[in-house]
């Protein structure tokens, strides 16, 4: 959106911290005008259409871009302890985002899944192992998050906007929960385990992966691209769009966060997969090496298909080389044509993004 300026134009910004927003009023265009959505306090206060003229155009912008909900977690524990129903846990809008992630993967847990895994059982419903034992360090989290929260949705927003278009920046729920993946990011939203230990460790770390899911949710929203590739998407027989579509959105959910890691100091010094992706960036002799596995991989795809789990593998395990030789690209392109060729980036068609930006990995490229 775009300020028309003129006389008597001046911004005037006021928090309204029963909607945790900032509202900005100026002029703009009638399209501007239409492109936004107005809200209105919720305050005993003034309500937000006494501070505008009749004659001003007004919008308001939501600078939170994510809202983090820890009642799934709450809700879990309690039916851990007996205080409620299985059907109270199933039902929360989290286990929406977890349905939806367990449908692209052919999945289709069942609230009794949830009920055995607690039991201790193996099922689809993963990621509860050691509840007892981690009881007290979750509880402590989710105080260590909600203390915080205010700072790290400054951080969730900030790192967003190094991806996409300020417009673009979804409004999002993060849900805090506990079971299933260490996190997924749908277009519904997102869901992150808190049982998971790496987070006990390093609480710090469970911001980079809202970053991440964040950015999943976003790039989602914008391309439409699970639906684009079938009812189930990483079955699809277009083995190439699979892995270019998976490759777009790894890259940039690894890279959202990078900033704030360096700014950090936490470039991979933990034992963990999702610290691994991200020590590999300053060893050029091993993104050599992931670059020749990746050219690799992308040839064999090319001449033949390959089995669902090799497909997988070569996805989200071994060398994980959407999440590290996306992100060095994406690094690469920001080096060599700057910050806007980044979010230019974002919005190619995921199908073509590794062929329209495979010049940015030609320096690993031994004969290049």
């Amino acid at each position: 959106m775009t300020d028309t300026g003129g006389e008597g134009s001046g911004v005037a910004y006021y928090f309204l911290e029963c909607c945790q927003s900032f509202v900005l009023t100026t002029e703009w265009t009638r399209d501007d005008y239409d492109s936004v959505v107005l809200i209105e306090s919720k305050s005993t206060e003034q309500p937000l259409g006494s501070y505008l003229s009749e004659n001003d155009l007004s919008i308001v912008i939501k600078s939170v871009s994510v809202q983090i909900d820890c009642s799934a977690v709450e809700r879990f524990l309690s039916y851990a302890d007996g205080e409620v129903s299985l059907s109270q846990v199933w039902n929360h809008p989290g286990y929406d985002v977890i349905r939806e992630h367990a449908a692209l993967l052919g999945r289709k847990p069942t609230r009794e899944d949830v009920s055995r895994a607690v039991d201790g059982e193996q099922t689809s419903f993963s990621g509860v192992e050691n509840l007892t034992e981690n009881r007290d360090q979750i509880v402590r989290l989710v105080g260590h998050v909600q203390s915080r929260e205010s700072e790290w949705i400054d951080q969730i927003d900030k790192q967003l906007r190094r991806v996409t278009l300020d417009a673009d920046v979804p409004n999002a729920t993060i849900y805090l929960g506990i079971g299933y993946e260490i996190g997924i990011g749908v277009k519904s939203g997102a869901y992150i385990n808190l049982n998971e230990p790496l987070f006990h460790r390093m609480p710090r770390q469970l911001l980079y992966a809202v970053i991440h899911e964040s950015s999943h949710v976003l790039h989602e929203r914008e391309h439409n691209s699970i639906s684009r590739l079938g009812p189930r998407p990483l079955a699809s027989n277009d083995q190439q769009a699979v892995w270019n579509t998976v490759f777009h959105t790894e890259a940039y959910a690894t890279y959202a966060p990078l900033r704030l890691r360096q700014a950090d100091g936490n470039m991979g010094e933990c034992d963990h997969p999702m610290s691994e992706d991200y020590r590999v960036l300053s060893d050029e002799t091993q993104l050599r090496d992931l670059v020749e596995e990746y050219d690799s991989f992308r040839e064999t795809i090319r001449q033949e298909s390959v089995s669902h789990k090799v497909l997988f593998s070569h996805l989200f395990g071994g060398s994980r080389l959407p999440y590290r030789v996306g992100c060095a690209l994406i690094r690469e392109v920001e080096r060599i044509e700057g910050s806007d060729a980044v979010q230019e980036a974002f919005y190619a068609d995921p199908v073509d993004f590794p062929e329209q930006y495979d010049w940015a990995l030609d320096k690993y490229r031994t004969n290049t």
